[in-house]
């Protein structure tokens, strides 16, 4: 898997990366500039760049998560 995109299942740490792992779905890509609040809807993104806050997703368990949260299965 070279994209992180919208419907895939990845393991997920809630408590800002402290939480234990879930498996869960992504539903919503968002890619921000400089640590902004808001930025761009996007439907997928190369897994090398979901590593820090410039990637929001929303997840179908009711959270959101920044990408430093995020591993692939």
């Amino acid at each position: 898997m070279k994209d992180l995109k919208v419907g895939d299942k990845v393991m997920w740490r809630g408590a800002w990366g402290n939480g234990l792992p879930k498996e869960v779905k992504v539903t919503y890509i968002e890619l921000t500039e400089n640590g902004s609040k808001y930025g761009n809807s996007i439907q997928s993104i190369d897994w090398n760049r979901v590593n820090g806050r410039e990637v929001i997703v929303d997840l179908d368990n009711g959270h959101w998560a920044y990408g430093y949260q995020l591993n692939k299965i």
